[in-house]
């Protein structure tokens, strides 16, 4: 039975990993700009496809791993910063958005210099297991926070609700048992038996939106420039070029995971790093001239991997055609917003278990010694911390404090990065 369903009902995962992975973020950056609905829905549009595309870029051209691109939770911090300081400014979002996608194309410009000039790689010793880990580490703290916040809100309401909380909760849990089950199907489509039986729940207990939202009917192609054209300023050249940085310990994470926990390694290194990050540079251009949040090849993949143990290219690849075909029909695109945000979050928290553990892998690749204990602690304590703060603490210094402050993410990174690499280790 899995040799004559498997490749349908992997498609079928694939494609609602791909998309539970792509839905949240439009709708938040649409709320923090005060979009309307219809832009916002064209937002998710191009979303979708910018995904699909993405993603088959990689596996065909890039890494060539089986590793989902969404849009970049690092990325989605400096939208939503950019938002408030654009509004203290005087700005509109137009002028706002029109500037991020200055920022995207720049940092697309240098991942795709970098990549076609096969110079990635000799940043690779920046890389290193610890810094690595500790990224992970605080992706999964950083992104965690979200997911769970998402799987207990009432998507009508705005605030907790408990049959929400309580199926969010099952589902959670439902995925997990899936997962090790005995029955090898069951096991391999846990996510999207998790995914199916979340849905009818919130459908029986009438906790879902049934209303399709208004779209138009037939084909549409994805507005280019929605927004109008990309604008470049001092500030955000700063942060277009520190994200470089971090965008490439993004690709070496996610590719570093995904090696970890699949058969078929590739044995080249640096020539899938540096292919990695040639088409990322293009998923970046593509981002800025779709208007849309930048994506990136997604670490969590490896934990949905290792948990459904299906990592086959070619319903992978299928699938992200699908998301991208999908995304061309604006009705469709409505039909897929109707996924209760709650299901779609707690299944894919489930996927983060194996995430931590791929990063405490990563971690203890060396002994902890005083100099790693030292580096983890402190980029742990000030990156998680930075999560912590409130704006309104920050919003009177310079906008590259703002982001720097606003992304735990990347102020841990970038602390892990520099203490590795400043505190000589002892011989």
């Amino acid at each position: 039975m899995h040799s004559r369903f498997g490749w349908g009902l992997s498609v079928s995962q694939w494609f609602i990993f791909l998309m539970a992975n792509a839905l949240a973020l439009p709708i938040i950056l649409g709320q923090a700009f005060g979009l309307d609905s219809g832009e916002i829905a064209g937002l998710m549009q191009r979303t979708l496809m910018l995904v699909g595309l993405s993603s088959l870029l990689q596996s065909a051209l890039g890494h060539r791993y089986t590793i989902a691109d969404g849009p970049a939770g690092s990325w989605a911090i400096v939208f939503v910063v950019m938002a408030y300081i654009g509004k203290e400014q005087g700005h509109d979002s137009a002028e706002t958005l029109q500037l991020l996608a200055g920022g995207v194309l720049v940092a697309g410009a240098i991942m795709l210099v970098l990549g076609l000039a096969r110079q990635v790689h000799r940043l690779l010793f920046l890389f290193t297991p610890l810094v690595t880990g500790c990224f992970m580490l605080l992706l999964v703290i950083q992104l965690a926070g979200v997911f769970v916040r998402g799987m207990v809100t009432d998507p009508r309401s705005g605030v907790i609700s408990l049959p929400v909380a309580l199926v969010g909760l099952l589902v959670f849990l439902g995925v997990l048992l899936c997962s090790f089950s005995r029955h090898s199907l069951l096991r391999t489509y846990a996510v999207m038996v998790g995914i199916v039986a979340g849905w009818i729940a919130f459908a029986l207990f009438d906790l879902a939106n049934t209303t399709l939202p208004e779209a138009a009917s037939g084909l549409q192609w994805p507005a280019l420039f929605a927004f109008g054209p990309p604008r470049l300023d001092s500030g955000m050249l700063i942060v277009a070029v520190l994200f470089s940085l971090l965008l490439f310990s993004n690709q070496v994470a996610a590719v570093s995971a995904i090696s970890a926990v699949v058969s078929e390694k590739q044995p080249d290194l640096d020539r899938v790093i540096n292919r990695s990050s040639s088409a990322s540079g293009l998923s970046h251009f593509m981002a800025g001239s779709l208007s849309t949040i930048a994506v990136v090849p997604l670490p969590v993949t490896a934990g949905f991997v290792q948990l459904t143990g299906d990592s086959r290219r070619g319903p992978f690849m299928l699938a992200c055609v699908l998301l991208a075909l999908v995304a061309l029909f604006p009705q469709a695109v409505g039909f897929l917003s109707l996924l209760p945000a709650p299901v779609a979050n707690a299944a894919l928290l489930a996927t983060f278990i194996k995430l931590v553990a791929l990063a405490f892998q990563m971690l203890t690749k060396q002994p902890l010694d005083n100099r790693a204990s030292t580096i983890i602690g402190v980029s742990l304590l000030l990156g998680v911390g930075c999560m912590f703060l409130p704006p309104e603490l920050y919003r009177h210094l310079p906008g590259l404090a703002q982001y720097l402050l606003g992304n735990g993410l990347l102020t841990g990174t970038l602390l892990a990065l520099s203490m590795e690499k400043l505190w000589p280790t002892q011989r």
